[in-house]
C-alpha cells in the first residue's frame, strides 16, 4: 500500500472514530460530569473551559448553558434506589436549603426536550415548593396532577431525567458541588397505585 493510501486510511479511520465518540456523547444526557448524590453536573457547562463534547450537548440539548456564577446545571435520570425514572411512576423530590438564589426542577422526555402535553407544568421552583416542618420542602413528578402539591408533568414523557438548576449560586456552591445538599428521589408507587 502506498504512502498515500496509509494515510488516507488513518484519515477515515480518525473521522470514524470521532463521529461515533460525538454521537456516543450526544446520545447520553444533557449535563454530563461527576455524580453527586445521584445528580449528575459539570463545572464546566457553560465555561470556557468547555470541551467540545460538553459543548456539542448543550448545543444539542438546547440548555442554552450560563456561566456558572449565574446558574449551575444538574441532571438524573434515575430515583435514589438507583432505577430509571418513568412516566408511569409517581416520585416525591425532596429536599433542604438550596444555596442559590433561585431554583428550579424540569421534566426533560427521552429525546431531551420538554415532553408534549398540555398539563403547563413541566417544571416546579423554590416559589412553589415552600419549606414544610423542618425545613424541608417537597414536590411530585407524575403524570397526573396531585392534590395541592407543588408539581412537574411526566406526562408523555417516557423514561425521562430532571434537571435542577441553581440561578446565581453560591460562591461556596460555585467552588465545591460536592457541599451543596442535593434533592433526593423518592418513588412512591407504579402503574397507577395509590
Amino acid at each position: 500500500m502506498s504512502g498515500k493510501g496509509v494515510t488516507a486510511g488513518v484519515i477515515v479511520a480518525g473521522l470514524l472514530t470521532g463521529a461515533a465518540s460525538g454521537w456516543f456523547t450526544l446520545q447520553h444526557g444533557m449535563v454530563q460530569g461527576e455524580s453527586y448524590s445521584g445528580w449528575n453536573g459539570s463545572k464546566v457547562t457553560g465555561s470556557v473551559d468547555a470541551d467540545p463534547w460538553t459543548r456539542a450537548r448543550v448545543a444539542v440539548s438546547g440548555l442554552l448553558a450560563l456561566n456558572k456564577s449565574q446558574a449551575i446545571y444538574f441532571s438524573r435520570n434515575s430515583d435514589d434506589s438507583g432505577a430509571r425514572l418513568r412516566e408511569d411512576c409517581r416520585y416525591r423530590v425532596s429536599g433542604g436549603a438550596i444555596p442559590a438564589r433561585w431554583w428550579s426542577i424540569t421534566v426533560y422526555a427521552a429525546d431531551n426536550y420538554l415532553p408534549i402535553n398540555d398539563d403547563d407544568a413541566l417544571s416546579f421552583d423554590q416559589t412553589e415548593a415552600q419549606p414544610q416542618g423542618k425545613a424541608e420542602w417537597s414536590g411530585i413528578l407524575s403524570s397526573k396532577r396531585p392534590d395541592g402539591e407543588p408539581w412537574a408533568s411526566t406526562r408523555n414523557a417516557g423514561d425521562y431525567e430532571i434537571t435542577l438548576r441553581l440561578y446565581q449560586p453560591s460562591a461556596q456552591a460555585q467552588a465545591n458541588y460536592a457541599a451543596i445538599p442535593m434533592p433526593k428521589v423518592t418513588k412512591l408507587d407504579c402503574g397507577g397505585a395509590a
